[in-house]
C-alpha cells in the first residue's frame, strides 16, 4: 500500500471508555440512589421496632397490672368483722395489707382457715389450689415478684421488662395512710419495656409505656369503712 493511501485511511473518532468527569456523575448519581434507599429501609426498619417494641410493653405492663389488681381486690378473705353483741366476740380481723409496706414492695393477707392469726407456715386448700395465707409482691432485677408463704420457697417472676413500679396506699377516703388497718385502695403505677429489646441495640426503636390503676379491696371490713 502507497504511503499516500495510508494517509488517505479515515481516523475513527470512537473512544474506549468513560472520561473522568463522567465516572464521578455516575459515582454521584449511584450514591444519591443508595442514599435515599438506605434511609428508606432505615426508617421501615425503625418504624417496625417501634410498633414491636409497643406491642411487647404494652402486654407486660396489661400482664402486671391485671395480676396486682387482682390480688389487692380479693384480699382480706377470713373471718367477717365483729359485730355489737356478739358472745363470745369473734378475734380481730387482720387488715388486708400487712404492715411494713413500701412503694415496691407489699404483703396481701387472707385468713384462710379463719381461726383469726395470719400464719405464714399455714396451706388450705381453695377452690382446688394449696393457698398461703400472705402473697408477697416486690420488684427487682426488672421483674414483678411473687411469693405465696408455705407455697413458694422463693420468689417467683410474674412479668418482665419492668421499667419501674410504684405503689400508693389510700384509706376509705382517698387519703394515702401508712396505716396498714385503714388501706382500702393501692394505687398501682408500672413502667414496662420491651423485655427482649437490649439497652445497648437500636436505640430508636425503644418504647417505654407507663399504666396507672386503682384496686379497691373488697374485703367487709373495708366495705363498712369505706360505707360501700
Amino acid at each position: 500500500m502507497s504511503a499516500g493511501a495510508e494517509r488517505r485511511r479515515p481516523r475513527t473518532t470512537a473512544r474506549g471508555g468513560f472520561t473522568l468527569p463522567e465516572l464521578l456523575v455516575a459515582m454521584a448519581g449511584a450514591g444519591l440512589v443508595l442514599a435515599g434507599l438506605v434511609t428508606f429501609l432505615v426508617a421501615g426498619q425503625q418504624s417496625f421496632l417501634v410498633g414491636a417494641n409497643q406491642i411487647e410493653a404494652q402486654q407486660n405492663v396489661r400482664i402486671a397490672i391485671a395480676r396486682l389488681t387482682d390480688e389487692i381486690r380479693g384480699a382480706g378473705n377470713g373471718r367477717p368483722p365483729r359485730s355489737p353483741g356478739d358472745d363470745p366476740p369473734p378475734p380481730p380481723r387482720s387488715p388486708a395489707i400487712a404492715a411494713g409496706q413500701t412503694a415496691t414492695s407489699f404483703t396481701v393477707q387472707n385468713d384462710w382457715n379463719g381461726n383469726g392469726t395470719i400464719d405464714q407456715g399455714v396451706v388450705v386448700t381453695v377452690n382446688g389450689s394449696l393457698r398461703g395465707e400472705q402473697v408477697t409482691y416486690s420488684f427487682a432485677g426488672g421483674q414483678l415478684l411473687r411469693r405465696e408463704s408455705a407455697v413458694d420457697n422463693a420468689a417467683q417472676p410474674i412479668v418482665g421488662g419492668i421499667q419501674g413500679l410504684v405503689f400508693t396506699y389510700l384509706d376509705a377516703s382517698g387519703t394515702k395512710t401508712d396505716t396498714p388497718e385503714n388501706i382500702c385502695s393501692v394505687v398501682v403505677t408500672v413502667q414496662t419495656r420491651p423485655e427482649t429489646r437490649q439497652a445497648a441495640t437500636y436505640q430508636q426503636g425503644g418504647v417505654v409505656v407507663t399504666m396507672t390503676d386503682t384496686a379497691r379491696i373488697r374485703n367487709p371490713g373495708c366495705e363498712q369503712r369505706s360505707g360501700a
